[in-house]
């Protein structure tokens, strides 16, 4: 089926026309996806003038309307949850409750969407079952389809860039099974991380920072500065993982507009020590049949053909929204009635709603992003409405490849008491101080909850609560652990 994947930042819109792999007729086996048209407009500070350009492309039929869009700068969050076993509208409440937590925001203001995994039962333990869920603020994503709409674009689904690198890791073949790959988009002022092994999301998180800040001249000091700092994020990414998956990382695939990206490899594998490798070739793409132009530009538009040939199994499309106590009408009639078509066309493709990766820091809502890391799974202590769970000593199975299911309305979070924070892991090197706590990456100054991170320190992490407090939370002894088969 062949469909227009677009992704849309701050300075580009790039669009490209693309269909799922064709199978041969005598082996069955699949060919690489076909790429048949691919544009890049850079009128995106004008919303009119950017639908002007789009309704031109449309009127002369050079894309087709059903179209995936992929959205970087949106605010979202992305969490790995492990929940008491419940029916699955239950699940979705409590994901939908915890997503408006963590962002700060009414549930009714939220796209939410989840996928249910697998149920493990464990002995001497309830069952639990894996939950993954996306979540971003609803009128942030309609403001930013706006121009799609009016162009005539049918909007099939949404996504942001770590849903978009998932769609990325599933087009492309593993060498052994159960490799486990990280997946990063650099892009000029902000990048993205997925970590994936077998199509399953295990890992992933927004950057806030891409290569315009080291990418200045070309030069090689930038580009090595650039490879120090990605290689320190990534360093950082493995680490959390390895607490809670017993796969390493084998391999890192870079992709994005950044031009000679190619150059970041060698660096990086110094610092690293594992295989890196830019999408900057025709791998995974039908070669036989490209347009003129597309094999140099392969590394910039893989994000947006991968979600044209394979979309994710995550849909931040919002349906008709209503807000607390007063009925609101309809979004699609606030955006001229062509919004209608787009939400049946979500209900027909069967997606759920979903929100940007595995995890968000809990911040209140006028708090600003820490600088190290947006997301990292939650392992805390929850409310007492629910508990989100740290992995058992015992190693999980990855979650599979499920349909989302349609998030169920949610009632507002109960009123609890906050649990203490637990400190998992302390870095302190030079004058950088960062500790691993619910979950998070934080530094001094940044939220925890509703309390702020004042001092960290070699065996313990001083916060300041919401009454004033000062308090001193001890760096948590580790669980045993299973010796790796």
């Amino acid at each position: 089926m062949r469909r227009t994947g677009i992704d849309l930042s701050s300075t580009r819109c790039i669009l490209a026309d693309a269909e799922a792999p064709a199978a041969e007729r005598r082996t069955g086996e699949r060919r690489g996806f076909r790429v048949h048209r691919y544009a890049s407009l850079s009128s995106v500070e004008s919303s009119q003038a950017l639908t002007a350009e789009l309704k031109a492309l449309l009127e002369r039929k050079e894309f087709p309307r059903r179209a995936w869009i992929n959205l970087w700068d949106v605010r979202s969050s992305h969490q790995y949850l492990l929940l008491p076993s419940a029916a699955a509208d239950e699940l979705e409440s409590k994901a939908r409750r915890h997503a408006a937590s963590i962002l700060g925001m009414n549930d009714g203001d939220l796209t939410v969407g989840t996928v249910i995994g697998s149920t493990r039962a464990e002995a001497g333990q309830h069952p639990k079952t894996e939950v993954s869920f996306f979540a971003a603020g609803t009128h942030e994503i309609r403001q930013r389809l706006r121009p799609f709409i009016e162009a005539g674009f049918t909007i099939e689904g949404v996504t942001t860039p770590c849903g978009a690198l998932w769609s990325q890791a599933k087009l492309r073949k593993l060498t052994l099974p159960g490799e486990v790959h990280a997946h990063v988009a650099l892009g000029p002022a902000q990048s993205a991380l997925g970590i994936f092994s077998n199509g399953a999301l295990l890992y992933a998180r927004d950057i806030n920072w891409g290569y315009g800040a080291h990418a200045t001249g070309a030069t090689a000091s930038h580009r090595q500065d650039l490879a120090r700092r990605l290689s320190t994020e990534l360093r950082h990414s493995f680490l959390y993982l390895k607490q809670y998956w017993e796969d390493d990382v084998s391999q890192v695939l870079l992709s994005g507009d950044m031009p000679e990206i190619r150059s970041l490899t060698a660096p990086m594998i110094e610092l690293l020590n594992i295989e890196v490798e830019t999408l900057d070739t025709l791998e995974g793409i039908d070669a036989s049949r490209l347009p003129e132009g597309f094999a140099w530009q392969a590394a910039t538009f893989r994000l947006a053909t991968s979600i044209a040939a394979d979309p994710p199994p995550i849909n931040l499309l919002p349906s008709e929204a209503k807000s607390k106590g007063t009925p609101q009408p309809p979004w699609w009639i606030l955006a001229g009635g062509a919004a209608a078509a787009i939400a049946l066309a979500a209900f027909l493709y069967g997606r759920s709603n979903v929100a940007s990766q595995v995890a968000a820091p809990s911040r209140p809502l006028q708090s600003q992003p820490p600088e190290v890391v947006r997301e990292a799974p939650i392992v805390t202590e929850p409310p007492t409405a629910y508990r989100v769970e740290a992995p058992t000593t015992q190693p999980r199975s990855r979650p599979p490849q499920v349909v989302p299911r349609k998030p169920a309305a949610a009632p507002g979070p109960p009123e609890v008491t906050e649990p203490d924070p637990v400190v998992r892991s302390i870095l302190v090197s030079g004058d950088r101080r960062l500790a691993l706590m619910n979950g998070r990456i934080v530094s001094v100054g940044d939220p925890i909850g509703t309390a702020v991170v004042r001092a960290i320190e070699p065996g313990a992490v001083v916060i300041a609560t919401v009454d004033g407090k000062i308090r001193r939370i001890e760096l948590a002894r580790p669980a045993n652990r299973v010796a790796r088969r």
